[in-house]
């Protein structure tokens, strides 16, 4: 009896042992991911950056989630043709919904991809007609646990301040139809391109008819399009903005350089109140933007500024300015483009894809 007493113990022990080896020796259940290629700046790799800490986990982030097109090979050649004169299909652009109808994601694509997101605790801010483009925020937990990443924030080797970036490229289910996304990064943030005159006084015409010989109004009319008598009559401009503006900025030049009052309306993205800051981060630049479209088009019937404040997002702009079919002119003097926007082939890019479908709908 003491014998089979002292060996039970024992083999209660081969048995557990054997178990837990058997466990660890059994492959899991993978899931095989999908991983997304161009969301950690080139910066931090080629310069060796070291991350300075973890972006808080409570911060609140807005996405823009890109899924691909299809029939990318029928739109290549559709692009060729529609600006080439000699094809039947020259300046037969397609509207909107033909687009999406054509080239746009699945209708079940795209409601995978935004079940995905509510189920990783995303917030939906915006769906889009195209499809193109799923509007997603929420806080930075949630963020790096759906895309297993972790966001770090650097030293930018350029600019001074910090940025955030994964410290990884992003990953997803294999079978999500998830091609990229804008907003997991700041490394390259929206900037105005005006140049401010370092030397102001010097090389001053006076030739203008604005105050102190300032040109404004129809002087630039008449510099660039003189003798022309269309003004753009009953048409719409949208404008991308990335700041807020005064609009009282805007009917003061209106009045000072005689000029007919044209509507601006403001259809603010990404969460921006629309208030101006004058820290240099672009209020003046929207403001020369809407004066200079009505100095060069004085008939429209509406400007519409798509604004989506310093930290927006370029997917989340040029989406929305797709689904305003009747707007026929649309313009940006903006930089700071991501570096997920930048990688080839073009056509099948998330940011050129939305632009595709804007000057296609027109």
């Amino acid at each position: 009896m003491k014998n089979s007493l002292s060996v039970f113990p024992r083999t209660v022990t081969a048995v557990a042992y054997l178990a837990i080896v058997l466990t660890l020796a059994t492959p899991a259940t993978c899931v095989e991911r999908h991983t997304l290629p161009g969301h950690v700046p080139e910066a931090v790799a080629r310069l060796n950056l070291q991350p300075l800490g973890r972006l808080p986990t409570t911060n609140r982030l807005h996405l823009a989630i890109g899924l691909p097109l299809r029939n990318t090979n029928e739109l290549s050649r559709l692009l060729q043709d529609v600006y080439d004169p000699a094809s039947p299909q020259f300046r037969h652009y397609l509207t909107p919904e033909q687009f999406t109808e054509r080239f746009g994601p699945m209708k079940q694509e795209y409601e995978a991809v935004r079940q995905f997101a509510e189920a990783h605790g995303l917030e939906i801010v915006q769906q889009h007609g195209s499809r193109v483009v799923l509007s997603v925020a929420g806080q930075v937990a949630d963020i790096e646990r759906a895309f297993h990443v972790r966001l770090c924030t650097y030293a930018h080797p350029k600019e001074a301040r910090q940025f955030y970036a994964p410290d990884v490229e992003p990953s997803v289910e294999a079978s999500l139809p998830v091609l990229d996304m804008t907003g997991l990064d700041n490394y390259a943030i929206p900037h105005p391109l005006y140049h401010l005159n370092p030397h102001p006084g010097r090389g001053y015409p006076g030739a203008g008819s604005g105050p102190d010989g300032l040109y404004m109004g129809r002087d630039f009319r008449n510099a660039y399009v003189p003798g022309v008598t269309l003004t753009g009559t009953g048409q719409n401009v949208g404008l991308v903005a990335f700041a807020g503006y005064p609009a009282s900025d805007v009917a003061t030049y209106e009045n000072l350089a005689g000029l007919p009052h044209v509507p601006v309306q403001l259809i603010l993205l990404d969460g921006f109140n629309g208030v101006p800051v004058f820290d240099g981060t672009g209020a003046g630049e929207v403001t020369l933007d809407i004066v200079m479209a009505l100095s060069m088009a004085p008939g429209l019937a509406g400007i519409v500024v798509f604004d989506a404040g310093h930290t927006g997002l370029w997917n989340d702009v040029l989406a929305a300015m797709a689904a305003n079919p009747q707007i026929k002119q649309l313009s940006s003097s903006w930089g700071g483009v991501p570096q997920c926007h930048k990688r080839p082939p073009l056509s099948t890019d998330s940011a050129a894809r939305t632009i595709l479908l804007c000057s296609l709908g027109r």
